[in-house]
């Protein structure tokens, strides 16, 4: 990422077409939206204790700024170079996802995996479930472009959409959904079927509430075996290279996880439970798994996850779900006392640090983290002035899209606007680069002969 900024950037230099650059930035309304959210790190620097955070955090959001500027002082893709980089963003996906894939399945043993949210080897496994979503779409516009090798386009797209099943990314699911829910509705408004538009509608409700049942069930663990703890640490301690008074990989009390997974798989919470587990099983407690339904690969395995958390939040440490749910609670309270303008770009940290501290956050110091919601965080930083601020900038780039019929900025604009509430997106590089990319590049309306998208063609 920081050599495709600096090749971008000698080639801004080199070119010096200042004039040009220019006209094409003067018009661009969604740039300058950009580059005033970007602005806005320095302005809340004045109320800032933290200035070296600060500076860090505006030199991360340098991409985001950058990225921008290189593209949109170029003119919209042409036919042929929007097809080129939708063809490279897939074949990188394709490469990356069956490498991740392979190493998972048959190297193990040499590559250090604590669990499934290991699989993603280059990069953040969120970020990059994101990108695999946006591949489906990009399959989807490769595939009308009505050519003989159409059935590659829908292998890869069903190969993307396995991926996103066995990986157990959550916002990679949900950014698949937006994408095939936006696709189906396009598609069947072209046809102006909108009786199964409203049948496609119910469905996904029908989806969401069968969801919300299967989470809201409870999860019954209970051994009806009698329990022998001195003889359970006894066994474990001969077989295990964690100890049993220790933590797990996931930094979970070890003998919590381990009576857990014994129940799980019916067996008793003594040593000779111990003694019939097998070495992956061993290993599956190391690594913090506390129950054999969460070992096995797939949607399922994330979804029974969560349903565990949901019904067993006395420890959220090493829980996704209720570390964010920590986090959001936390991000409140701070908020609460800093409405108007936040506490600036440098004190975010410090600021959740502080109050981790004063509420006596049951959560372990090394996951006593930032909000993990880009609205938050924002809010945090800006109050709610840069909220309305950003709430405004989201929506207005949505309206564009819709006003140029750009399915595609449509698409990438809503999967933003969905996993923002469950990510940080632009707090770390990749996140900032994926979304400077897609927003530059969709940021004009694509003239004539360019893309025609009002099929989704290109």
């Amino acid at each position: 990422m920081s050599l495709g900024l600096l090749f971008g950037g000698i080639g801004f230099l080199l070119e010096r077409d200042f004039k040009n650059y220019w006209l094409q930035l003067k018009s661009n309304r969604l740039f300058w939206f950009l580059a005033a959210f970007y602005l806005l790190h320095f302005v809340g620097l004045l109320w800032s204790k933290n200035l070296d955070y600060g500076l860090n955090d505006i030199r991360v959001k340098f991409s985001l700024f950058a990225i921008a500027l290189i593209i949109c002082t170029r003119p919209p893709f042409t036919k042929n170079q929007l097809t080129v980089f939708y063809l490279i963003f897939v074949l990188s996906l394709f490469v990356t996802s069956l490498v991740n894939f392979l190493c998972y399945q048959f190297f193990q043993d040499k590559i250090e995996y604590i669990d499934i949210r290991d699989l993603s080897l280059f990069g953040s496994h969120i970020r990059f479930g994101i990108l695999i979503a946006l591949g489906v779409l990009a399959n989807y516009f490769l595939w009308n472009l009505k050519s003989n090798f159409r059935w590659v386009w829908l292998i890869t797209a069903l190969w993307f959409a396995f991926y996103t099943y066995y990986s157990q990314v959550l916002s990679g699911v949900i950014s698949i959904a937006v994408v095939v829910f936006v696709l189906l509705l396009w598609e069947l408004y072209q046809r102006r079927n909108w009786m199964v538009i409203i049948g496609t509608l119910l469905l996904l409700l029908a989806v969401k509430i069968g969801l919300l049942v299967y989470l809201s069930k409870p999860i019954n663990q209970n051994s009806v075996f009698p329990e022998n703890y001195v003889s359970l640490k006894q066994e474990w301690n001969k077989r295990a290279k964690i100890p049993y008074d220790s933590l797990d990989l996931r930094k979970q009390e070890l003998k919590f996880t381990l009576e857990r997974y014994l129940i799980s798989k019916n067996l008793p919470v003594r040593g000779d439970g111990v003694a019939k587990l097998s070495v992956s099983d061993i290993q599956n407690i190391e690594k913090g798994y506390a129950d054999i339904n969460e070992t096995k690969s797939g949607l399922m395995a994330r979804l029974y996850g969560l349903r565990f958390q949901i019904h067993h939040s006395q420890n959220p440490s090493g829980h996704s779900l209720l570390e964010r749910l920590e986090y959001w609670k936390t991000a409140l309270l701070i908020i609460k006392e800093n409405l108007l303008i936040g506490v600036g770009t440098g004190d975010v940290n410090d600021s959740f640090l502080n109050k981790y501290e004063e509420t006596n956050s049951p959560l372990t110091e090394e996951r006593r983290l930032r909000a993990h919601n880009t609205y938050l965080t924002e809010t945090v930083s800006f109050g709610i002035i840069g909220f309305l601020f950003f709430i405004a900038w989201m929506l207005y780039f949505l309206y564009q899209q819709i006003k140029f019929q750009q399915v595609f900025g449509v698409v990438f604009i809503l999967v933003a606007i969905v996993t923002f509430v469950i990510e940080d997106t632009l707090e770390t590089q990749m996140g900032v680069t994926f979304f400077a990319l897609f927003y530059a590049v969709f940021s004009r309306k694509m003239t004539e002969g360019e893309m025609d998208t009002s099929t989704g063609s290109v």
